[in-house]
């Protein structure tokens, strides 16, 4: 084994290295070997030290430096401040490990240059100080010259660097340095060519202009790729601001609002004191971007609203405008229709053109699109009022599910400002005891007995009068307050049991809807529980409703949560049964105790059944799944005695009773005889 000084290692010439130098060289403690291709085979201390590296981390690693046997060559290596550290490398032939080998000694201090050298030296000066990043790599990619302002664009020392491959340092691997160096390598010319979003120091991204080209080695074959890089980022961003001055987007290269306002304020001018064609103003939302851009990350994200831009502007017809106006809104206006129903077929247009699948990243994306549209002049002839319609028209379409189009109407600018009043005075409810709860009996068929309640909540607003549940449920799904009212209900209600339990009634099942909100909330099992224990219940009292839209939005996650609440000792019943699609063979792992059959199919016009062959089969289903029916909606003679010919367990509905206030309801439990006055 060599030792760490150039003169006890030339003595050791029976271990692993032997040979001597061409010449008489100066003693150093400084040493490497690397075999032909420039692999370390071994580093001593003093050049680890050299190279800023830790012990042993030297070995294996391209030496990455020019090197010739028998000649001396300058080095520079960076240090970690930042200064440059010229030194001379001396190499010479040795074995070592029975092959053959170089040896370098390194002096580390620069000695007088013959001046045949000035001109070398001038050129390493021009590449160490030059503003661009000039960086070489060898034919397999790897670094072999990576200059101070390289390190300054990519935070990467060239020590760390050298014998290394080009990293793949951006979103789009093309426009990578590795994908950069290999397209130059495959004989594309790249001249001035701009890459946005590279990834540079700490990370951040920055944008370059870069200039390729093939090198050749001392023998005029290909040796390489040498690449030369300008940071142009702060040059983008002035362009940037220039074009939102102008009224153009930076990242779509589309109009913005402003220019979008402008355009259509300027043609509705022009139309002013004409016969109008219709003018029609589109705003185009991509349904659950936000979800889609988290999954993603902000790069690709940024690359799927270009590419939706692009497809946008294809579809669309070279007199129409398109504009990017939010973060993921487009505004369009339609220059050249006739009709009113031109719009529908361009908005049909626009959302099969978006149906189809977005390559990103290596997978596959798909999205959809919420659009509403308005017309001037029935919904405006102002540029404000134009856009406001439109906006309103998307919000409703993505309140409905999203991927459709709506028109903007009178009547949906009235409601969105109810809306908003309604909300606020919404989150005041509970504070202010505005909320009450009915109780809706659930009768079991054949007993002719009352053996469970529904709780049902209402609104009492001082002003309002009362407001049905159809109006307050989904906007405070939408506003975030069904948690805090779902957790009220559930209290109210297991209080109101435990009440009746006082009073002496017989032991009744409560019923409680959950949202879909309050499903998701990994709080719901903590708070079923306390409800119980805070007012002495037995878990069996309790049954959870659930509708299929949210046991089959994510199932799996569903069943944890259902065998989560299950585990507290309590019933869960499926609410709307047979109108969310639900598998059948996710039913059967499903841990439910109650299929409630939903009132459209019992009621009927003529007092009938609506669908008899869905309610025989849903109960067969049930009673073969161990599960117990209710049906809703009962309003009827000919109904009850349909369901109880087909073993309908339980039933609720106005035939029986309304929902009604708990004093009244346990009048009735007290007397049920009274649920049948017209049997």
């Amino acid at each position: 084994m060599l030792d760490d000084t150039r003169d006890d290692t030339n003595a050791d010439t029976g271990s692993k290295c032997s040979g001597k130098p061409e010449g008489k060289r100066k003693s150093t403690d400084a040493s490497l070997v690397v075999d032909a291709e420039g692999r370390i085979l071994r580093a001593s201390a003093a050049a680890e030290k050299l190279f800023f590296a830790q012990a042993g981390a030297l070995a294996g690693r391209q030496y990455g430096f020019h090197f010739r046997p028998g000649e001396d060559t300058d080095i520079e290596i960076m240090q970690p401040s930042g200064k440059r550290l010229t030194v001379t490398a001396h190499h010479h032939i040795v074995e070592w490990d029975g092959q053959t080998a170089v040896q370098i000694d390194i002096d580390d201090h620069v000695h007088a240059h013959p001046s045949g050298k000035s001109s070398n030296d001038l050129l390493r000066a021009l590449v160490a100080h030059s503003p661009l990043a000039i960086i070489a790599a060898d034919l397999s990619g790897c670094v072999t010259l990576w200059n101070f302002t390289a390190v300054q664009l990519f935070g990467h020392s060239d020590v760390e660097m050298r014998g290394q491959k080009l990293p793949e340092n951006c979103v789009q691997y093309e426009d990578s340095l590795l994908g950069l160096f290999e397209r130059a390598l495959n004989g594309e010319t790249i001249q001035g060519y701009e890459v946005t979003g590279m990834l540079g120091d700490s990370e951040s991204l920055i944008d370059v202009e870069v200039w390729l080209t093939r090198i050749s080695n001392a023998r005029g074959l290909p040796g390489g790729v040498l690449l030369m890089l300008a940071d142009i980022t702060g040059r983008k961003k002035i362009e940037a601001h220039i074009r939102r001055v102008v009224g153009h987007d930076p990242l779509t290269g589309l109009p913005n609002r402003r220019q979008f306002h402008k355009q259509l304020q300027r043609l509705l001018h022009h139309k002013k004191h004409q016969e109008m064609m219709p003018i029609l103003v589109m705003q185009l939302g991509l349904d659950r971007f936000r979800a889609i851009n988290k999954s993603l990350g902000p790069l690709l994200g940024d690359q799927l609203l270009r590419d939706v831009s692009r497809r946008l502007a294809e579809t669309l017809y070279e007199t129409d405008l398109l504009a990017r106006t939010g973060g993921d809104e487009f505004s369009i206006l339609l220059r050249g229709t006739h009709h009113i129903q031109d719009a529908v077929r361009v908005a049909e247009r626009l959302r099969q053109r978006l149906a189809e699948p977005f390559i990103l990243g290596g997978h596959e994306i798909f999205v959809t699109a919420s659009i509403g549209l308005s017309v001037a002049p029935d919904n405006g002839i102002d540029a404000d009022e134009l856009i406001r319609a439109a906006d309103s028209a998307m919000a409703r379409a993505k309140e409905q599910g999203g991927d459709s189009s709506q028109f903007f109407t009178p009547e949906l600018d009235t409601q969105a400002r109810n809306r908003l009043v309604l909300e606020n005075a919404l989150r005041h409810a509970i504070e202010r005891n505005e909320l009450f709860l009915e109780y809706q009996p659930q009768t079991d068929v054949a007993r002719r007995t009352i053996v469970g309640v529904e709780a049902l909540v209402r609104w009492q607003h001082p002003e309002m009068g009362l407001i049905p549940p159809a109006s307050f449920i989904p906007l405070a799904e939408n506003c975030g307050l069904i948690e805090d009212i779902g957790t009220w209900v559930l209290n109210a209600a297991c209080h109101q049991l435990h009440v009746w339990d006082c009073a002496g009634l017989p032991p009744l099942r409560m019923a409680v809807n959950v949202s879909a909100r309050q499903f998701r909330d990994s709080k719901l099992r903590d708070q079923v529980a306390l409800a119980l224990v805070r007012h002495h219940l037995a878990p069996e009292r309790l049954e959870l409703e659930l509708t299929e839209s949210i046991l089959m939005r994510n199932t799996s996650d569903a069943i944890k949560m259902m065998e989560r609440l299950k585990a507290l000792g309590i019933a869960l019943a499926i609410d709307d049964f047979g109108t969310g699609f639900s598998s059948l063979s996710y039913l059967a792992e499903f841990p439910v105790d109650t299929l409630k059959i939903d009132q459209s199919f019992v009621r009927g016009a003529d007092g009938q059944i609506r669908n008899g062959p869905i309610v025989r089969a849903i109960c067969t289903l049930a009673a073969g799944l161990g599960m117990r029916t209710i049906a809703e909606g009962v309003e009827s003679l000919q109904q009850l005695d349909f369901l109880l010919a087909h073993r309908c367990d339980e039933v609720q509905g106005y035939l029986l009773a309304r929902p009604m206030a708990p004093e009244r309801l346990a009048e009735l439990i007290l007397n049920p005889a009274s649920l049948w006055p017209k049997v």
